[in-house]
């Protein structure tokens, strides 16, 4: 089950499909990652992570590990304009949902923000 959704959450954002992760976002969701995002909430999530799905176009899932309700997972990301990025997510499951995401950038890519390619 826990596999399935951390699956989902990816696809998400393949698909570009908002709802679909929100249905796997716990109620307390927070996300963590170097670029200034300290456990933020689902409103802030939103607004400054997930529209980076539009310049998302596929993730390699190269390691999915699952414990319970934790998960692990090292990924190539890519943007629609061929550019790489490699992460290692950390996740918290709780009640068949997401709970935390502590996202780790690899060294060398960045993440697909949404600004322009310089």
């Amino acid at each position: 089950m826990n596999d399935k959704i951390i699956r989902e959450y990816y696809t998400a954002y393949e698909t570009k499909d908002w709802h679909m992760l929100e249905a796997i976002l716990a109620d307390g969701f927070t996300f963590t990652s170097p670029a200034g995002d300290d456990h933020i909430d689902l409103k802030q999530y939103k607004e400054r992570c997930w529209p980076n799905a539009i310049n998302t176009k596929k993730f390699d899932l190269e390691l999915v590990l699952i414990a319970g309700d934790d998960a692990l997972v090292t990924y190539n990301g890519w943007t629609n304009d061929g550019r790489l990025f490699r992460n290692t997510e950390r996740f918290k499951l709780k009640d068949g949902k997401i709970m935390s995401n502590e996202c780790f950038f690899g060294t060398g890519v960045s993440f697909p923000n949404n600004q322009p390619k310089k």
